[in-house]
């Protein structure tokens, strides 16, 4: 989109995922498409009820999407396993994190990394807001479950697993929740979670370390509060965001926000004024689940800052890299598609 577009709602639209009422194309969600060309729209149990309705919705969304903006949506779901997988029977019922890390190898994971990928990809979804890299030190973590466990070491190796099968099977995988939950006694979605023993440098990043090694191309920020680096939220702070996890890390792939929504954040600032503060932070993809009209007044929050108009468009820029990857991949498919016709035809 063209600097001359900046005042208008969306080229800060692209900037945010939403998520929308229900599970078809009704006149919220075709707003949010249409009038804010929102880049992404995160999928829940309200939207999800048959395989063939997922794959229509998502046709739909992708349909408006190009005709409003000429570029396709992100479709995003939370299908980790265990306790957090959107889709049911007869998707894939995956089994915990916890209990992958305590009986499978990478080999196992990856596999089914790549079986849950393809399902995904069948109904029109794109991303997979997964892996959970968290290394949950203990039952007292509200990460317990969602995690691979309590050895960094593990859940790195099985995290790099997922990505790799996501990645085979052309879904985005989105690494979380940076810099690590592992170490937290609250539960985010509540409120505002401390780091417990100091700066999680060894424990804690050490899968982000390897993730972004293996090339994984999203990370999802945590709502954690981090008090040898900041005394802001980790989605809020520029030391988080900009300094370790860009230039020390040298992540160079798309940030995405946990929701703004979540009481983490809700207790420290509004959902539209905690995007601004996101996007100054260096995140690139600002995440709203349920509040339709909150995403309206973050657009509108963030074209009134002068400031914000260059992490912007280096977002925006980020954001296209993936779509470009996305491209890709579906060329690549189709291309696999024709000569195997071609060739049984001869």
């Amino acid at each position: 989109m063209a600097r001359a577009d900046i005042n208008e709602p969306g080229f800060w639209g692209r900037l945010l995922m939403v998520g929308i009422p229900g599970p078809r194309l009704d006149e919220v969600a075709r707003e949010l498409v249409r009038d804010l060309k929102v880049g992404g729209i995160i999928l829940f149990a309200r939207n999800l009820e048959s395989p063939e309705q997922v794959w229509e919705l998502t046709r739909d969304l992708q349909r408006e999407a190009l005709a409003a903006a000429g570029r396709p949506l992100f479709i995003a779901v939370d299908q980790e396993g265990g306790p957090v997988q959107r889709l049911k029977s007869p998707f894939t019922l995956i089994p915990s994190a916890r209990e992958l890390g305590g009986r499978a190898g990478a080999g196992e994971v990856e596999r089914l990394a790549g079986q849950v990928a393809r399902e995904l990809s069948l109904v029109g979804i794109n991303v997979n807001l997964a892996p959970v890299l968290d290394v949950a030190r203990g039952p007292q973590c509200p990460q317990w479950e969602r995690a691979y466990g309590p050895d960094p070491e593990l859940v790195a190796a099985l995290g790099v697993a997922a990505i790799r099968g996501y990645l085979s099977g052309g879904v985005i995988p989105v690494a979380k929740h940076f810099p690590g939950l592992g170490d937290t006694l609250k539960d985010s979605h509540q409120t505002l979670p401390r780091a417990q023993f100091g700066p999680p440098r060894t424990v804690d990043l050490l899968p982000f370390e390897r993730a972004i090694a293996a090339g994984v191309p999203a990370i999802m920020t945590a709502h954690v509060l981090v008090p040898e680096w900041d005394s802001r939220p980790a989605t809020l702070s520029r030391k988080v965001l900009a300094e370790v996890l860009r230039r020390e890390l040298q992540f160079s792939g798309v940030v995405i926000t946990d929701d703004l929504e979540m009481g983490a954040i809700a207790g420290q600032a509004p959902a539209p004024e905690a995007a601004c503060e996101a996007l100054a932070a260096g995140a690139d993809l600002l995440l709203i689940c349920r509040d339709w009209q909150a995403a309206f007044a973050a657009a509108t929050l963030m074209a009134r800052d002068g400031g914000l108009a260059s992490r912007a468009e280096a977002a925006a820029h980020r954001q296209g890299r993936l779509r470009q990857r996305l491209a890709e991949k579906a060329a690549a498919d189709l291309k696999e598609v024709k000569d195997f016709f071609s060739g049984g035809a001869g």
